[in-house]
């Protein structure tokens, strides 16, 4: 079969996430969908000796391609069939349809705009049968003149979390480590048991959402999401908190942000964006001279 032309009466569309490279980037779990509908703009024109008219989208369903969170790229690549034989034409041309993907409101992907012209032929039935047939298909991108299949192409963006620990005041112990928990709200797009990562000192741990997650900063250390998804929720707490003479405060700075936030520890159910998050928490402890 030539590129962008199928002889039967099947037109397959394929989809992908061409810059999805990275086996650490999570897939939201998501639906996409795809529409057939009747182009009437070169109507009463000819192509090939055939009048061009208007597609019948009689027979014609939405196709919808999915995707879940254990799609890496090697799965990216998947496609779906509009089939023309279950459509009746009533005569012989050149039926021409636009293709396109619905646009949809996952956080962090970017939908294709593009439309796809369709020409479908449709001629009389072999063997002296009643009735007409799909010839063959053409596909083409909007109003180009080359044939080519129907591809359309997403992308996946990310955010990034960076929590950092500060140690102040004239008694604040600079040597000890404070116990820390992360923990990743499951959503429509990102299941419980998917896993994203985290690092800490040069190493790569799993963060599995659902399930909270515990580690320890010392002065002046700190642990980084970098490929964070967008639009999932997280809590992050300290089990010292206010104990032991500390006062403890947290801020969380956006990236693009003037100024930090106050961020309240434990309770604050925080919704990731494009813009970077950053946390610092700090523990200060003074002493006072003793009196009498």
């Amino acid at each position: 079969e030539t590129a962008g032309v199928s002889e039967n009466a099947k037109l397959i569309v394929k989809k992908t996430f061409d810059s999805y490279t990275d086996n650490e980037v999570l897939m939201p779990k998501a639906d996409y969908t795809f529409k057939v509908e009747a182009d009437s703009t070169a109507s009463g024109k000819t192509k090939d000796g055939l009048e061009i008219k208007p597609g019948i989208v009689n027979g014609l369903t939405e196709q919808i391609i999915s995707y879940t969170n254990t799609d890496k790229p090697d799965s990216k690549v998947k496609s779906t069939e509009f089939d023309f034989s279950k459509v009746v034409f009533p005569g012989i041309g050149v039926y021409r349809y636009t293709v396109s993907e619905k646009q949809g409101d996952v956080e962090g992907i970017t939908y294709d705009t593009k439309k796809w012209t369709v020409d479908v032929y449709v001629g009389n039935k072999a063997n002296n049968e009643e009735g007409f047939e799909v010839l063959y298909i053409v596909s083409k991108e909007g109003t180009s003149s080359t044939k080519k299949p129907i591809e359309f192409t997403n992308s996946i963006k990310t955010t990034s979390l960076k929590i950092e620990k500060q140690i102040t005041g004239n008694a604040g112990d600079r040597k000890k480590s404070f116990n820390f928990t992360l923990t990743l709200r499951p959503s429509e797009y990102y299941k419980t048991g998917s896993v994203v990562k985290i690092e800490q000192d040069g190493s790569k741990k799993d963060v599995t959402i659902g399930t909270p997650y515990k580690f320890t900063l010392g002065h002046g250390k700190s642990v980084m999401l970098s490929k964070l998804p967008i639009g999932i929720n997280y809590y992050l707490s300290e089990d010292e908190a206010n104990k032991d003479g500390y006062t403890t405060t947290a801020t969380l700075k956006e990236q693009g942000k003037e100024k930090s936030s106050d961020f309240t520890l434990s309770t604050q159910n925080q919704k990731t964006d494009e813009y970077a998050d950053e946390i610092v928490v700090t523990n200060n402890r003074d002493t006072q001279v003793p009196t009498g």
